[in-house]
């Protein structure tokens, strides 16, 4: 009697752990709304009065050129080819992760970011892969530097660049965030916002973003939209919803409006539509929880939402 418990226990025992594996894998197919809800610039970004800003608007100019930057004639639109062929490459070559003690700072070309936004800056395995890490790297070849690149929070890359606390928030009492590091250069999909050019320089731009809207992808709310006004008038009907994006990245405040008034009227949000506008560390996060029901929309640019969306529907 007491074998037949005891196998009558590990049978119960079993079908819990795979019900609940089960759970966890669990997770409706998404979509992504392909209409445009903004226009916006990518670029880089530095401190205030750096010494690199005319040779990196130099090496930008090449990238978006016919001839390309360095040896090899790299261009923007090679980059970008080969993250949507699947085709990129983790860096190859010594790639630090932080200064050395004791080092001599002027051989370093240290670099802020936050690698959860692919395909601009991500992981591949345990190396840094993406199109701005790409750049990053070929910047610090013909400046003859020593490439170092810092991982860390969205929200610290604008602080670590320019030196001081700060946050992209417009709540008057929401916390700046302190510095990661002592950065060259910010490179993580930086939207240029007249709030941040406040605090650091912006190199000129090297890609035309626009926010698009991820929902399940049974989701009929936005099927007959047509235009940017159709899926704004959308939105507004989504009263008591759940809606995510990134922290500190665009789609947030496309959501929540910008109170500064400077990005337009594109960003006059829906913090009165939705009954939550949910802060997540990456859109990959967002998206997932998209998929297993608990928000009703993401929102984020238009390329990284699209990667989140795929990684998602393959799992």
């Amino acid at each position: 009697m007491k074998k037949i418990l005891t196998a009558m226990m590990g049978l119960v025992l079993t079908c819990v752990l795979v019900v609940s594996l089960t759970a966890c894998n669990i997770g409706d197919p998404v979509k992504v709304i392909e209409i445009d809800l903004t226009e916006e610039e990518y670029a880089f970004i530095l401190p205030k009065n750096s010494p690199y800003l005319k040779q990196i608007n130099g090496f930008i100019a090449d990238l978006k050129s016919e001839k390309g930057l360095g040896e090899d004639g790299v261009t923007i639109d090679d980059l970008f080819e080969a993250e949507v062929n699947d085709t990129a490459e983790p860096l190859k070559g010594e790639v630090l992760t932080s200064l050395p003690a004791g080092a001599t700072r002027s051989e370093y070309f240290v670099v802020a970011t936050n690698a959860e936004f692919a395909p601009f800056e991500y992981f591949m395995g345990d190396y840094y892969a993406g199109i701005d890490m790409q750049i990053a790297q070929l910047f610090a070849k013909l400046l003859n530097k020593k490439l170092v690149i810092v991982h860390m929070e969205f929200d610290a890359v604008i602080p670590s660049v320019s030196g001081g606390a700060y946050t992209d928030s417009s709540d008057e009492d929401a916390e700046a965030v302190e510095p990661k590091t002592d950065a060259d250069i910010g490179m993580a999909g930086l939207t240029v916002t007249p709030k941040r050019a406040e605090v650091v320089q912006f190199t000129d731009s090297y890609y035309n973003a626009a926010q698009r809207v991820a929902v399940l992808k049974s989701d009929k709310t936005f099927d007959n939209c047509t235009t940017k006004a159709d899926v704004v008038a959308a939105l507004k009907t989504l009263n008591g919803k759940v809606a995510g994006a990134a922290q500190g990245q665009t789609g947030l405040t496309y959501l929540e409006g910008d109170k500064s008034g400077t990005m337009g009227e594109d960003f006059a949000g829906f913090a009165d539509v939705f009954s939550e506008i949910k802060a997540y560390s990456s859109i990959g996060n967002a998206v997932q929880d998209l998929s297993l029901g608990k928000l009703k929309v993401v929102v984020g640019d238009k390329f990284t939402l699209a990667e989140a969306v795929n990684g998602i529907n393959k799992k």
